[in-house]
C-alpha cells in the first residue's frame, strides 16, 4: 500500500505545498484499515459522491491530519470499482472509457491550427475550437483503443491513438477531493488531475 503526502506550510506571504514521494504503509497513521479511516462512510459512498460531482465533499480520500495531508492509494478492488464502466478525463485533452471487459475506448483531442476568424472572440466550451494566445485551433477527436487491468493496487493500461501506443504502464491511483491523481512508479504525478466520470462521458 502506498500513500500520497502533501506537506502544507503556512506563511505570511501565502501558502506553499511540497509533495513527498509515495511512502510505505508503515509510515501511515497507526490504524488497522486505512480505507475505513479515510472513507468513514465507506468507499462506495465516496465513489458515488465523486460521480455525482459533489466537489470532494468533506475532503474525499484524505486523513484528518494537519499540517500534513495524507492520502492512501486505492486498492486493486477499489480501482476496479472506480474505473470499470466509467471514464477518466482531462478537459480539452482526452477521455478514456474503461469498459468492464478490460478494453479502453474514447478519444484523444488533437489541435490543428486554423484561420483565427474561425474562433469566437471569447472561449466557448464545447464548440470544437480553442483560442489561445491569438492562435485558433480546431479540436479533432482521435479514437482511442487499448486495454486496462487493475492489479497489485495499480491501474495498468496500454492505450493507443493516432496509430501508435501513447500511454503504457502501471499507475497508482489516489482520490484527492474531487479529482484522481495518477502516480508513476518513480513517484511523479502523471500529467494533470483526472476527472472520474460516470459511464462513457465526454471530457467536459
Amino acid at each position: 500500500m502506498h500513500k500520497f503526502t502533501i506537506k502544507l506550510w503556512s506563511a505570511a506571504v501565502g501558502t506553499a505545498a511540497v509533495m513527498s514521494l509515495p511512502a510505505a504503509a508503515a509510515d501511515a497513521p497507526n490504524v488497522a484499515e486505512p480505507t475505513d479511516f479515510v472513507y468513514p462512510s465507506g468507499f462506495d459512498k465516496a465513489l458515488s459522491l465523486m460521480m455525482a460531482g459533489e466537489g470532494g465533499e468533506n475532503g474525499i480520500g484524505v486523513h484528518k491530519v494537519w499540517p500534513t495531508l495524507s492520502v492512501p492509494a486505492l486498492t486493486t478492488e477499489q480501482i476496479g470499482k472506480a474505473v470499470s464502466g466509467n471514464s477518466l478525463a482531462i478537459a480539452y485533452h482526452y477521455t478514456h472509457q474503461y469498459s468492464p471487459d478490460g478494453k479502453v475506448g474514447g478519444y484523444n483531442i488533437r489541435y490543428d491550427q486554423v484561420d483565427v476568424k474561425s474562433c469566437p472572440k471569447t472561449e466557448v466550451p464545447g464548440d470544437g475550437f480553442l483560442l489561445y494566445e491569438g492562435v485558433c485551433s480546431a479540436q479533432v477527436e482521435e479514437p482511442v483503443t487499448g486495454t486496462w487491468e487493475a492489479k497489485d493496487h495499480q491501474l495498468c493500461v496500454d492505450i493507443a491513438w493516432a496509430g501508435s501506443t501513447q500511454i503504457k504502464g502501471c499507475y497508482t491511483m489516489f482520490f484527492i477531493m474531487d479529482s484522481v491523481a495518477m502516480v508513476k512508479p518513480d513517484g511523479t504525478v502523471s500529467g494533470k488531475a483526472h476527472a472520474l466520470k460516470k459511464g462513457a462521458a465526454r471530457d467536459m
